[in-house]
């Protein structure tokens, strides 16, 4: 039995070394363990495709997904714009007045609405805490998000029913391979 016990420590030290702490700003609703109107959250992001927050999906698992889903889902992406009507308006720019929604993509000089997914805004908490004109400092930085995977803005695949949005300031998905998340530890 002391083997086995030994053994289970040591699992324990490795997957506690593996994990990647991000401090960010925090906004949520949801009972996962982040509080509502924290000002700074740690949450350990080391790679993607199960729609936690740990693992949360990209903006391209939501692009190419049956959407099926009715429970939120954690999307990882950057705030590359709005769309005040339909994403043939679609702005990429840090001075749109747009309120109600944001674009993600995975990449954070995108502007091809065919490479973005809208995240409807429809309170004015989620507004405030997520949308562009209140936030241009986080313009084309990364974001972790929870919504439902849902049609939006004529039957473009997206998230509504936000529930929580965390601001990754200074994580760049792009430039680190999820697989290699674990190896990098990131401080506001």
């Amino acid at each position: 039995m002391p083997l086995l016990k030994k053994n289970s420590v040591a699992l324990l030290a490795m997957l506690l070394a593996c994990c990647q702490k991000v401090d960010l700003a925090a906004y949520t609703d949801s009972p996962d363990g982040i509080s509502a109107g924290a000002t700074s959250e740690a949450v350990n992001v080391v790679g993607t495709g199960e729609g936690s927050a740990a693992y949360p999906f990209t903006v391209e698992d939501i692009r190419s997904m049956l959407l099926s889903a009715s429970s939120p889902v954690w999307v990882i992406g950057y705030l590359v714009g709005t769309t005040p009507s339909s994403m043939g308006n679609a702005t990429f720019l840090s001075e749109s007045q747009n309120q109600t929604n944001i674009l993600l993509s995975s990449d954070s000089l995108c502007a091809d609405t065919a490479r973005c997914i809208p995240v409807e805004l429809s309170s004015d908490k989620w507004r405030k805490a997520l949308s562009l004109p209140t936030n241009t400092l986080h313009f084309r930085k990364c974001l972790l998000v929870q919504g439902i995977p849902s049609r939006y803005l004529y039957n473009r695949k997206g998230l509504r029913g936000v529930s929580a949005g965390l601001w990754l300031d200074g994580f760049d998905i792009a430039s680190v391979a999820p697989q290699d998340w674990n190896t990098i530890e990131i401080r506001n």
